[in-house]
């Protein structure tokens, strides 16, 4: 076997194609929508402002006089407030 002058000799690896050779494949490629960020405690209604959870005075009278029951209520009671905008949740 005698080969050319000037080239090397040709190798193959098990599993790879020979050199010379190329393997055609399909590459397919998915583009998935980015979700959207929603900052925590960003305003619903004006979007800038920051939304603030405050106890209503009709829920720490409850929690008052009705406790350990009247604290859960209390909790529940809790009105939400944007400090921009005034909307309240």
């Amino acid at each position: 076997m005698s080969q050319p002058q000037g080239t090397a000799p040709a190798y193959q690896q098990p599993g790879y194609p020979p050199q010379g050779q190329h393997s055609s494949s399909n590459v397919v490629v998915v583009t998935q929508p980015q979700p959207q960020v929603v900052a925590v405690g960003t305003c619903a209604r004006c979007g800038i402002g920051h939304v603030s959870r405050n106890f209503t005075v009709l829920g720490i009278i409850i929690a008052i006089c009705f406790f350990p029951l009247g604290v859960l209520c209390c909790f529940l009671l809790m009105e939400k407030r944007c400090d921009r905008c005034g909307a309240a949740f």
